[in-house]
């Protein structure tokens, strides 16, 4: 299996690319500019080569260079800031890469599987109660983040059809763990105590709504996941990955308490609420199960610990660099 990750250095890809040295796949990734290559680990390394999805460059010499057999579509921009209707980067990033990136697959590698990585929050706020979200569900987008996603989404539908690609769809809800960014809620949260324990600064922790639940998966099941859906899943259709558990932001500031001994003060900042965050996020998971056998395997906790361990291991420079501690659940 030849095997192309676009994004391949970001959080998810990273990941992904690891995973495979054990199945012998040859893997090749681009990234926002040429790189050396990545380190697999056991004495494999992955070709890097360069494609930015936001500045409307085509990838036609890395699909001819590269002849993959399956391509994972993780290059996008992933943190949408404040609100709003998003900006040029994150539709240029998100749709119009997407776009230009499908229309070179067309021309150059039309036989290979693709997997679109979209998201679980393009399906929108549920009932209170947390209802799981189904893959026959509308998409409801409630930020321009997740409207970005849709559309491309839609567009990997549409591409499945005329001109006959064969794409998979995953949406993934919340994934964290090792690598992630802190502009991220719980990667955040992991960082300040991390900082707070090297005493760097004072023990209090700036949060955003705490109330809010949601289906939060290691990113290692997520990159299994995705792998299980190259070898068994349908093009054509569209596959959620989660945990089917909800759980609020508070619990997981609980755990971190536990794990790293600091009970620190809370205080709400309100620039980190946001009015279109949905209260509960939930992930139907019967689809993929039955499809690939894949359920998540690592529990929160164990997930959480080894994002503190990673943070923990960190300079201090990357610890109290940031004091805008920026803040997706």
């Amino acid at each position: 299996m030849r095997l192309l990750i676009t994004g391949i250095r970001g959080f998810v890809g990273l990941h992904l690319a690891r995973l495979t040295k054990d199945l012998g796949w040859d893997v090749f990734g681009t990234s926002r500019s040429p790189s050396a290559p990545l380190d697999l680990g056991a004495g494999r390394f992955a070709p890097v080569a360069g494609w930015a999805p936001e500045l409307d460059q085509s990838p036609d010499k890395v699909l001819k260079e590269f002849q993959p057999d399956a391509i994972v579509h993780l290059a996008a921009e992933s943190f949408a800031g404040s609100g709003g209707v998003g900006s040029p980067s994150l539709w240029k990033s998100n749709l119009d890469g997407t776009r230009i990136l499908l229309d070179s697959i067309a021309h150059h590698s039309p036989k290979a599987l693709v997997l679109f990585v979209g998201t679980g929050l393009s399906y929108g706020p549920r009932s209170p109660n947390g209802s799981k979200s189904v893959e026959s569900d509308p998409l409801s987008p409630p930020n321009a983040y997740a409207a970005t996603k849709s559309c491309a989404d839609i567009l990997c539908q549409i591409a499945h059809k005329d001109p006959g690609l064969l794409v998979i769809r995953a949406r993934p809800f919340n994934h964290i763990g090792p690598g992630q960014s802190a502009k991220f809620a719980v990667s955040s949260f992991t960082r300040q105590f991390a900082a707070m324990k090297k005493g760097l600064v004072p023990k209090v922790l700036r949060t955003g709504n705490l109330t809010s639940s949601r289906d939060f998966t290691d990113v290692r099941d997520i990159a299994r996941g995705y792998i299980l859906l190259l070898q068994s899943g349908q093009p054509g259709e569209a596959y959620n990955l989660g945990s089917g558990i909800a759980t609020s932001l508070e619990t997981v500031i609980e755990h971190l308490e536990k794990i790293t001994g600091i009970a620190p003060e809370i205080i709400p900042d309100p620039q980190l609420f946001r009015k279109s965050d949905p209260p509960v996020l939930l992930a139907d998971i019967s689809k993929i199960k039955s499809t690939t056998g894949w359920t998540p395997e690592i529990p929160l906790f164990k997930t959480l610990q080894d994002l503190w361990a990673d943070w923990s291991s960190r300079p201090d420079s990357d610890l109290i660099l940031e004091n805008s501690f920026a803040q997706k659940a």
